[in-house]
């Protein structure tokens, strides 16, 4: 499941919390909100990623992400993503190697630093 969230006190960022498995459906679903956030950013908009209970991508909705990553080039900022195992922390590091962003992975407990470091 992915929800969208887009906190009042902080101009260009947007909160997005994938639970469970990630799917085709879920990505699709959220897309348009996704490109309407980019839309209305008045400058590179900032991610920060919750997973929360996370099982993983479905290999279609992971190339879906892919696509829209890569779309986005020089429209998104930094990326953080907050997690809570070893597995999400490789697979932020590996997805920041080819990422057209920064990204970088914070334990699911330090979500001031992500703000902070998205802010910087």
């Amino acid at each position: 499941m992915i929800t969208i969230e887009h906190p009042k006190e902080v101009d260009d960022l947007i909160v997005v919390r994938v639970s469970g498995t990630a799917t085709k459906t879920d990505y699709e679903a959220a897309v348009p909100e996704l490109e309407n956030a980019v839309q209305l950013a008045k400058g590179p908009l900032s991610v920060l990623i919750r997973l929360e209970n996370f099982q993983g991508w479905e290999l279609e909705a992971l190339w879906r992400e892919i696509e829209f990553t890569l779309d986005k080039t020089g429209k998104l900022g930094r990326v953080a993503v907050l997690g809570e195992t070893k597995l999400e922390e490789w697979g932020t590091k590996l997805s920041a190697a080819v990422a057209p962003t920064e990204m970088a992975y914070f334990p699911s407990d330090q979500e001031r630093e992500a703000l902070t470091w998205l802010r910087s």
